[in-house]
């Protein structure tokens, strides 16, 4: 449990291995190495590292998050994403026994170039369509050539990222998946390439390593589909305060801009949270909360340090606690309110410091 200003976190680890196994069944064949970047989507990054005793190995996006997994113990193997910036993060790697993702030949370059003693495992990241980092198909089979004759490298494994897993009859999909099992059948080598919305969707059955992120944290990756509808349980409880509770007439309006006017004599509660904590400054009217094990709604403007909720056939009262996400209401449905999604949420608000 962590809080910062008013907010109350809490995190429920038994929700996060439930999630997990999930993983486990729609994958059953593969390792599983879970992505535990940007503070393991605001979940704390060594919190989910300690509780996932199971999992294979984990992935993380910079080196300074690998080595602090080392430092505080983590001994599985550990995938950089974004690999290495120079000659010196490359180093970092080989005494931390790191895995960097390749994804430009002049990384290659510095490999060649590096001569210590060690070896190190890596993976060649393909550009099988999404157009983000990844070697071009055309190189890739000269870079494998290239690693096979570095003595410093190990193993050399392939893999790749979706760009619309979460859809799962887009023709993209199929494409990328051809694409990639062409280049992995004739490169010898471990592969990984599903996300968490390529693992439910069972994009690729046959792969080495699958990198779940989303789903482990309870929250769906699939547009139009609940969490609940896929069996997943969310780890984030998110709550905070009612510091206040007014009795407005008809016809008053609440919060900046005026934009919401009682349509009656009623109770407005008024919760410590708001955009300056990490809630979204655009949820719009009608957001849910969970206060008392009853459902309420957000009205008028999200402030810095507040917002202001309709109790109409709510019993409430000051100082009670109000859930803006978790086991009462979906992070996914917040998400949707506000015109994001939920990774946006979780980690905006997770990463923030106590």
């Amino acid at each position: 449990m962590s809080s910062h200003r008013a907010v109350k976190l809490s995190f429920d680890l038994t929700a996060l291995e439930h999630n997990f196994q999930q993983v486990r069944r729609l994958a059953p064949t593969s390792k599983i190495m879970p992505v535990i970047k940007a503070n393991a989507y605001g979940h704390g990054m060594l919190r989910v590292a300690k509780a996932l005793v199971h999992a294979d190995g984990f992935a993380v996006a910079q080196i300074s998050e690998a080595i602090e997994l080392r430092e505080q113990g983590i001994d599985k193997p550990v995938t950089v994403f974004q690999g290495f910036d120079n000659a010196e993060q490359l180093e970092l790697c080989f005494n931390y026994r790191l895995q960097p993702a390749i994804s430009q030949l002049w990384q290659i370059d510095l490999l060649e170039q590096k001569s210590v003693a060690g070896k190190l495992d890596i993976w060649l990241k393909i550009n099988t369509g999404m157009g983000r980092l990844g070697l071009r198909v055309e190189e890739v089979g000269r870079a494998w050539q290239r690693c096979q004759d570095i003595n410093n490298i190990n193993s050399v494994g392939l893999m790749t990222h979706f760009a619309n897993a979460d859809q799962a009859e887009h023709a993209s999909n199929t494409e990328q998946v051809d694409c990639f099992n062409r280049l992995s059948q004739s490169l010898p080598g471990e592969t990984s390439v599903s996300n968490s919305a390529g693992i439910i969707n069972q994009l690729l059955i046959e792969q080495d390593w699958v990198r779940p992120g989303l789903m482990l944290y309870g929250a769906s990756p699939l547009v139009g589909v609940s969490a609940k509808a896929l069996d997943l349980k969310p780890v984030m409880k998110v709550e905070a305060s009612i510091i206040a509770i007014n009795q407005l007439r008809q016809g008053e309006h609440v919060g900046y801009g005026y934009e919401w006017c009682c349509p009656e004599d009623m109770p407005v509660g008024i919760v410590n949270i708001g955009y300056g904590d990490g809630y979204p400054r655009h949820a719009a009217e009608g957001t849910p909360v969970w206060v008392n094990q009853q459902p309420g709604r957000l009205i008028g403007r999200v402030s810095m340090d507040s917002i202001a909720i309709d109790l109409r056939g709510i019993k409430a009262h000051c100082g009670d606690r109000v859930e803006l996400w978790g086991p009462g209401i979906s992070v996914d449905e917040v998400a949707s309110h506000a015109g994001t999604i939920a990774y946006e949420l979780l980690c905006q608000l997770g990463c923030r410091p106590a």
